[in-house]
């Protein structure tokens, strides 16, 4: 049952990484001809409410920046109503599974308070997503918070611009080229196991302690190759082009997923090769 949560760990982190560069989820970017700093923040893109807070260094960096860039800016309301879009179920993912296959995920499935049956009323992507949501064990899984959705509403409130790196259509294309049925299956089979592992991200998240997540993750069984190159590699080398550009003449606050920072193709190695002087703030 290798890479059983493969989807969960990309909508949450999707740090997979063979070293972290320091224990921060901000890091400044400065240097290299620019004329003001620029912040990277590191997201976890759900968490319970209890566990959720936007500490005083981000709100400081946050307010310090003129311009809140996100992977998507989950604002727009052109993106809200292509994200319902995508929640459309696809008829032709369940013939990739036998009868019998049906059979036995549906068994656990209903052992989850839910049922194979999801399949008929939305897409994998969206069963995946609720798969991950179950790890959390909130009280109320309707109140469960985002970065990415509570920085939006704050940048709004402050007048600040949001720019976006990438398209719903884009992120959700790149899912559903990877959710395969040999995936969803696996993933089902596993799901007892999300709750342990979930806690322990959190934990390392709300701790921001980077070598921490990526000790849980470094394992190549969570992620295959092609996996890690669609997910981390090619996007990140695509945002680190873009970065310098945006930054170049006015102070961002960009946040994107935790994992994208780490590693030798993280977003903090290649900034610091294109000249950029990237360091933690405690």
């Amino acid at each position: 049952m290798k890479k059983i949560s493969t989807l969960l760990i990309l909508l949450l982190f999707v740090v997979v990484c063979s070293f972290a560069q320091g224990n921060s989820m901000l890091w400044k970017i400065s240097g290299n001809g620019l004329k003001q700093d620029s912040y990277l923040f590191g997201t976890i893109h759900m968490l319970c409410p209890d566990d959720f807070v936007i500490k005083q260094k981000n709100l400081d960096a946050f307010n310090s920046s003129k311009k809140i860039i996100f992977e998507v800016d989950l604002s727009k309301p052109e993106n809200a109503k292509s994200l319902q879009a995508f929640a459309v179920s696809d008829p032709n993912f369940i013939k990739g599974f036998s009868e019998d296959e049906i059979k036995k995920m549906d068994s656990v499935l209903v052992a989850q308070q839910l049922s194979i049956k999801l399949l008929d009323y939305v897409s994998p992507v969206a069963v995946i997503s609720l798969f991950s949501m179950k790890g959390f064990n909130c009280p109320d899984p309707t109140k469960m918070k985002s970065y990415e959705v509570e920085l939006a509403a704050l940048a709004n409130s402050h007048g600040k611009t949001i720019g976006e790196f990438e398209t719903p259509d884009f992120q959700f294309n790149l899912l559903k080229d990877l959710i395969t049925p040999k995936l969803f299956m696996e993933s089902v089979f596993q799901l007892d196991k999300y709750p342990a592992l979930t806690a322990k991200m959190v934990e390392a998240y709300k701790s921001e302690n980077l070598e921490e997540l990526t000790k849980l993750l470094e394992d190549s069984a969570w992620m295959t190759a092609e996996q890690k190159d669609k997910l981390l590699i090619g996007r990140n080398l695509n945002w680190s082009n873009l970065i310098p550009e945006v930054i170049k003449d006015q102070s961002c606050f960009i946040a994107v997923g935790a994992g994208h920072l780490a590693g030798n193709k993280g977003l903090i190695t290649l900034l610091r090769d294109k000249g950029f002087t990237v360091e933690a703030v405690k």
